[in-house]
């Protein structure tokens, strides 16, 4: 498995949204390029816990953290 770019990541998506500053793309008013705060590991431990899971750990626990805060429709 590739290991995770997490600058990687926020680099594209900052390049992203410099080349799409009216927000025309699918999704992009919505969440506006923006990144959701990370979760602390202890919280993804108590979901993990509470559903009787284990999520993806191989590339890290930052990892695990970054993944949840991707851009995507806010539902709160």
């Amino acid at each position: 498995m590739a290991s995770w770019d997490e600058d990687g990541i926020r680099a594209r998506i900052r390049e992203m949204a410099a080349q799409d500053p009216e927000r025309k793309r699918f999704g992009a008013r919505t969440h506006q390029y923006a990144l959701a705060p990370q979760l602390p590991e202890t919280e993804i431990r108590t979901f993990e816990v509470s559903h009787g899971i284990a999520l993806p750990g191989e590339t890290g626990p930052s990892s695990r953290r970054s993944a949840t805060a991707r851009p995507g429709p806010r539902t709160a």
